[in-house]
C-alpha cells in the first residue's frame, strides 16, 4: 500500500493489543483498527480492502493507558467501541461509543457502560462488553444495559453463544436458554 493511503499516527498513538480486538473486518472489503496512546482515541476504516484509509477520533479519552481497546461491526455501517483506562479499571468514565456510518463518526449512548472495558462482540442485535470489573449486555441498540457478569474478562466472541476469556484461565458462555 503506498504511505499516501494510510493516515499518520498521532505521536505515542498505538493499538492496545491485550484483547486481541482491535483489529475487525466486515465482509470482503471492511476492516477497522482502533487506537489509543495519542491526543484522541480513533479508528480508522479501509472500505476498499486495505487500499485507502480514512480516519475519525472517538468520544473516548486517550493516553498511555486508555484508548479504544476492541472494535467491533454487526455490519458495515454499524459498529461499537469499547476502551478506558486499565491502569483504572473501575473509573466513572463512559467507555463505549456507537457509529451507525461506518465509522465515519462515533456518539456515546445515553446510557453507557462505565470503566474500562477490553472486548466487545455483537450477539445478533445485541452487543456485549467485557472488562476486569465485569460484563454488561444490551438488547435494545445500547438504550439499556444489563450485567450478567461481575468477574473479570478480557475478552469475547459471539456466534450462537457467547464465549469470554479472562485472568487466571476463567471461561464464561452467555446462551439465550
Amino acid at each position: 500500500m503506498p504511505e499516501g493511503n494510510f493516515p499518520p499516527a498521532l505521536p505515542g498513538e498505538f493499538g492496545f493489543a491485550a484483547s486481541g480486538q482491535c483489529v475487525t473486518t466486515a465482509g470482503p472489503r471492511d476492516a477497522w483498527i482502533a487506537t489509543g496512546g495519542g491526543a484522541t482515541a480513533r479508528v480508522l476504516h479501509s472500505g476498499d480492502g486495505g487500499r485507502h484509509w480514512t480516519v475519525s477520533d472517538t468520544p473516548l479519552s486517550s493516553s498511555a493507558s486508555t484508548g479504544v481497546f476492541s472494535v467491533a461491526f454487526r455490519t458495515h455501517r454499524r459498529g461499537v467501541v469499547v476502551g478506558g483506562d486499565h491502569k483504572n479499571p473501575a473509573s466513572r468514565v463512559a467507555g463505549l461509543a456507537w457509529s451507525g456510518d461506518g465509522g465515519a463518526t462515533w456518539d456515546g449512548p445515553a446510557q453507557a457502560p462505565f470503566g474500562y472495558r477490553s472486548g466487545a462482540a455483537w450477539w445478533g442485535d445485541a452487543v456485549v462488553a467485557v472488562g476486569p470489573t465485569g460484563s454488561e449486555l444490551s438488547r435494545d441498540g445500547g438504550r439499556t444495559w444489563r450485567s450478567p457478569d461481575t468477574g473479570s474478562f478480557d475478552t469475547i466472541d459471539c456466534a450462537a453463544v457467547c464465549w469470554a476469556a479472562g485472568e487466571r484461565g476463567r471461561a464464561g458462555v452467555l446462551s439465550r436458554g
